[in-house]
């Protein structure tokens, strides 16, 4: 049996065999809530409750050579089956490439008003002056930071709008935390230090969630791996690239060919416990970086080593993402995620988001460029809604096909369909057994 044709159970089972999870963490995965209520209260205000969003696995996800499978978390139906596809036509073309550039470092600001023109140089010799003094003040206030080599690793000085405002921007390197917080528990700290040095009171000291590191991911495809019953190879990959140039030159089709993108690495980043809003705020901020909103992947026709056509896909986006972290540690079920992923660091894990956002690409755009987008859907729901109804074996196809044309898609009138499938099972089985029935085969 295929892995999506598996029970929860049996596919807990396989982790547990194949050495993915530990007896503990399968039986982890089947509690719920993994959350205990006096952690949830104390994570946020308010709290009343706790919402579950399952968690589901991208298989044979392959990167850099390497093969994953990746714990993605969301409530969207297509989401993991679309990044399965697309996962299976890069292995059936030598799997993605990924890599990053340069090494993480957080911007941060500390921001004046009003600074005037004449002074902007001096005070930023003073404080270039003192880089080793904050230094020191980072260490004396943030040794669990030294301790682990974190720290400033870059200072500069700006005017914003001809002067209205003057920031001074802390590059902080965080190790593998996401570092939001580590980053402005230091900036506020040095805003107070920088305040000593100036005699000038700053508007604000808090971080910026402009990723300037980035996640590079490609894929070359054969054509002929994309073919359908209905068309070529070479006439899906042409729609595919047409897509692609399209969200090139419209950025309305750009946001939501982004979005699709965003669905897969939102996902990973919710299993792994990371602060989704930091993810999509740095990817939205880099496709709108030179001023107009543009795709964070690309499609078009190159000829490979051997001359062929191929259709390659590049992907390239910040990932802001942590391994470690005050989140990732209460919820519990994110170190289980990472250690099923089995990225040796967070730098592996980002390369992995960064393939998976790519594959996420890919199949969306397939499936735009072939049956739709709401066929699809369609078809996979009703397909998850026959099993989720109980249906097994050959009932779930019959199911599955009722359902697709029914316009109420739900689990109770899945249920509904099934004891129908079943109650005409029977019938036609006491017909066969019918006396009356055999005399007349006999006749």
């Amino acid at each position: 049996m295929k892995f999506y044709e598996l029970t929860p159970q049996q596919r807990r089972d396989f982790l547990e065999q194949e050495g993915y999870a530990t007896h503990n963490d399968a039986r982890l995965l089947r509690l719920t809530p993994l959350l205990r209520e006096y952690a949830a209260d104390g994570m946020i205000e308010n709290q009343v409750g706790i919402m579950g969003i399952p968690i589901g696995l991208l298989m044979g996800l392959e990167v850099n050579g390497k093969t994953y499978n990746v714990p993605m978390a969301t409530e969207e139906p297509s989401v993991v089956a679309g990044a399965c596809a697309g996962a299976k036509i890069a292995r059936r073309n030598g799997g993605i490439t990924s890599a990053l550039w340069p090494v993480r470092v957080i911007p941060a600001d500390i921001v004046f008003q009003k600074v005037p023109v004449s002074r902007q140089e001096e005070y930023a010799k003073i404080i270039l002056g003192h880089k080793k003094d904050m230094i020191q003040v980072m260490k004396e206030n943030m040794p669990t930071l030294t301790r682990h080599n974190g720290g400033i690793e870059g200072l500069t000085c700006d005017p914003i709008a001809k002067g209205k405002f003057w920031k001074v921007r802390i590059w902080i390197w965080t190790g593998e935390a996401m570092g939001a917080n580590i980053a402005n528990r230091l900036t506020e700290i040095e805003a107070k230090y920088i305040e000593s040095l100036l005699g000038l009171k700053p508007l604000a000291a808090i971080l910026s969630n402009a990723e300037l590191e980035t996640v590079g991911s490609g894929l070359k495809i054969d054509p002929d791996t994309l073919a359908t019953k209905d068309e070529t190879g070479m006439e899906v990959a042409k729609k595919i690239a047409a897509l692609s140039q399209w969200a090139e030159l419209d950025d309305t089709r750009a946001v939501t060919h982004n979005k699709g993108i965003m669905n897969g690495i939102v996902a990973c980043a919710l299993a792994n416990g990371n602060d989704t809003r930091a993810v999509e705020a740095a990817a939205h901020w880099f496709a709108a970086r030179r001023g107009r909103y543009k795709p964070l992947s690309y499609w078009q026709f190159e000829k490979d080593e051997t001359g062929k056509t191929v259709l390659a896909g590049k992907l390239t986006m910040p990932i802001a993402v942590g391994r470690i972290g005050f989140s990732i540690k209460t919820l519990g079920t994110p170190e289980l995620c990472q250690r099923i992923l089995g990225a040796a660091d967070l730098w592996e894990m980002q390369e992995v988001f960064g393939a998976v956002g790519l594959v996420q690409n890919l199949a969306a755009l397939k499936s735009i460029a072939t049956e739709g987008i709401v066929k699809g859907h369609v078809k996979l729901r009703s397909y998850n809604l026959a099993r989720a109804a109980g249906a097994q074996g050959e009932e779930i196809d019959k199911v599955a096909e009722r359902m697709m044309h029914h316009p109420k898609r739900t689990v109770r009138q899945a249920e509904i369909m099934l004891s129908h499938i079943r109650s005409e099972k029977e019938a036609e089985a006491a017909e066969n057994l019918d006396p009356a029935k055999e005399e007349e085969k006999d006749e």
